[in-house]
């Protein structure tokens, strides 16, 4: 009987073991090279007490309806004042809309065309530090500067930095952006680098290559490399694959911190090909579909927005119950894995408490949606 109890003692004693082995593993820290590397497991693994479950509760939604000017033709671009002031690109009307804190219109402005204060395919928006709203003019290759109210006040020249695009900034005014470049061997490059308020370039901090031939096929995923974000001390966070891996880095280059985490990947089906395929433009002349090699997984994210608090929240290809309903992994300010939670349509900003995202409608067109965002236990 004491022999069965030893033995029992053992066997209980062995499984605290691999449970705490095994908790343990979930979320560890070391430092090489004066880099910090996070390491997380696949399940959350929050500290105790820690919120973790997100509420988002609807404020407005804008953009259905008739009215030209409170309706959008195509979104592709948003930035918000301190007050709240919504400041939204709509790329097909050639416009800047805007809206208060509560959704309600207050004016629009930009055209389309080539002269002053004029657009031509704009495809991002900023407010700068000085309270200008540049425009990515991408056709144009400028950059339209507006004040708050509308007020057209200059235009940039993108010459230096072919198909600018991506446009953050730190409060000191220096920039970091998309841009194209020549590669090696007849290839073209896409560089994301930092550039001052001339856009002279100063730091590269990413790139990849691609073939210009038309017989090339391309893995539609290749550009995952370049997401990116800037945060409020002016550290960028980068997306690394084919790992799952979030990069830090300071905009002089220097690595600082590396934010990872084990992961099933996600088999592409014949369904997200057809699906894929089908968001594909027709471009003249030019058989895009035939070019696309899809992998046989889905990269480990898709995308990731920087949260209040130091939170990282990361988009991945895990899919929910709810049609177009994704699971973002969600990591605290120390680069812990602390929950995942289900949310419908893609974050396109967060900032102070409101998750801003852009809702599309069986017709294929889009509105715009704001939560106030809050953390339960």
């Amino acid at each position: 009987m004491n022999m069965r109890k030893g033995r029992m003692g053992f066997v209980v004693l062995g499984s605290l073991v691999i449970i705490v082995s095994a908790l343990a593993g979930q979320y560890k820290v070391k430092t090489e090279n004066g880099v910090t590397i996070v390491t997380n497991g696949k399940k959350p693994d929050p500290p105790k007490g820690a919120p973790t479950k997100l509420i988002l509760e609807e404020i407005f939604t804008v953009g259905g309806g008739d009215l030209r000017d409170e309706s959008f033709v195509e979104i592709s671009a948003l930035d918000v004042l301190k007050d709240g002031t919504v400041y939204v690109l709509d790329t097909k009307d050639s416009r800047v809309k805007v809206f208060d804190a509560k959704g309600k219109f207050l004016r629009a402005f930009g055209k389309a065309g080539q002269g002053p204060g004029e657009l031509n395919q704009p495809v991002g928006i900023l407010i700068t530090p000085e309270n200008e709203v540049l425009v990515e003019d991408a056709l144009n290759q400028r950059l339209a500067v507006f004040g708050l109210d509308g007020a057209f006040s200059r235009h940039v020249s993108t010459a230096k930095a072919l198909g600018l695009s991506g446009i953050q900034m730190d409060g000191r005014g220096l920039i970091v952006a998309r841009s194209m470049g020549l590669g090696e061997a007849g290839k073209m490059s896409m560089d994301v680098k930092t550039y001052d308020k001339d856009l002279n370039p100063k730091v590269k901090l990413a790139s990849f290559e691609f073939p210009v031939s038309l017989q090339a096929k391309i893995n539609p995923f290749s550009a995952m490399n370049l997401l990116y974000a800037l945060d409020g001390q002016g550290y960028l966070y980068f997306g690394s694959q084919p790992g799952y891996e979030i990069k830090v880095l300071s905009l002089e280059g220097k690595p600082l911190k590396t934010i990872g985490r084990e992961y099933d990947p996600v088999p592409i089906t014949k369904e997200d090909k057809v699906e894929m395929l089908g968001l594909i433009p027709n471009v003249s002349g030019v058989n895009v579909r035939d070019m696309i090699q899809f992998p046989e997984y889905f990269p480990p994210f898709g995308n990731f927005v920087l949260a209040d608090e130091g939170r990282l929240l990361v988009r991945t290809y895990e899919k929910g119950r709810a049609n177009k309903e994704y699971y973002w992994d969600v990591f605290d300010a120390e680069g812990r894995y602390i929950a995942k939670v289900p949310i419908v349509h893609e974050i396109r900003l967060w900032r102070d408490g409101k998750a801003y995202f852009f809702v599309e409608d069986e017709e294929g067109y889009k509105s715009l949606k704001c939560c106030r965002a809050c953390w339960e236990k």
